[in-house]
């Protein structure tokens, strides 16, 4: 199982308590079964289940139903954005 950079940013970055994690999964996964993997591994990992978190594959977002493919290098989490 290859390993895969998940990225947590902002507030979620700082919730998780780290920026970066390395994980490894079987394929094929959907975005929401990550979340839920990670939520069950990582300390403040329910964090990722809250709502309006954002996320993205290799820089293209993505959603919870999205599966992520076995080339993938990056998948990253982040709060809602708010602009004004």
């Amino acid at each position: 199982m290859p390993k895969v950079n998940v990225v947590f940013f902002a507030s979620l970055k700082e919730a998780i308590g780290q920026g970066v994690y390395q994980v490894t999964f079987d394929f094929p996964i959907t975005i929401g079964e990550l979340k839920q993997k990670l939520a069950k591994e990582l300390e403040n990992g329910k964090a990722l289940l809250e709502k309006g978190i954002q996320s993205s594959i290799d820089f293209e977002f993505a959603r919870d139903a999205d599966r992520i493919p076995e080339t993938v290098i990056e998948v990253a989490f982040f709060p809602p954005v708010t602009g004004g």
